[in-house]
């Protein structure tokens, strides 16, 4: 990939925060809509904007000819790790009054989240390279055998 000029960069962030904030917003009423309600359309609407906008996110991408940078990835990685541990203290605790039923729709919501993102890379990198980003054993071995093809030959 060629370098991108501050231009380039600004203008993609501009568009992607163009579809975030947005989706962000009506994400927010739809998840409290379905949760006060009791109707858990709502809940599925809210999580369905979220995969909707993060495909439009990967076709941002596709169309500058990037990829998620450090910062967008903490950031998603971030949220869904704290949204998860909220869901799990809530229906531990008790707190916050989460039925079984809101529970399910939240932690479904979440799991297809998780599912889009997997699906995302095994059709960007492929099943190896997807996997390998998250061997951090690997990156610290400085062995002349985990240059070898058949150990992955990264190097």
């Amino acid at each position: 990939m060629a370098e991108k000029s501050a231009s380039d960069r600004l203008d993609r962030h501009a568009l992607v925060m163009a579809f975030w904030i947005p989706a962000g917003f009506v994400t927010v009423c739809l998840l409290r809509l379905g949760h006060a309600s009791g109707l858990h359309w709502w809940t599925a609407a809210g999580f369905a904007v979220i995969i909707a906008t993060f495909a439009g996110h990967v076709i941002i991408n596709v169309t500058t000819r990037s990829r998620f940078t450090a910062g967008e990835t903490a950031l998603g990685a971030t949220i869904f790790s704290v949204s998860l541990v909220a869901l799990l203290l809530m229906r531990l605790t008790g707190v916050g009054d989460l039925d079984g039923r809101a529970f399910m729709a939240f932690g479904l919501g979440l799991g297809a989240l998780l599912i889009a993102v997997v699906v995302y890379m095994l059709i960007a990198f492929g099943p190896r390279r997807a996997f390998e980003r998250f061997d951090v054993i690997r990156d610290n071995n400085l062995r002349r055998a985990s240059r070898l093809p058949h150990r992955g030959g990264r190097r």
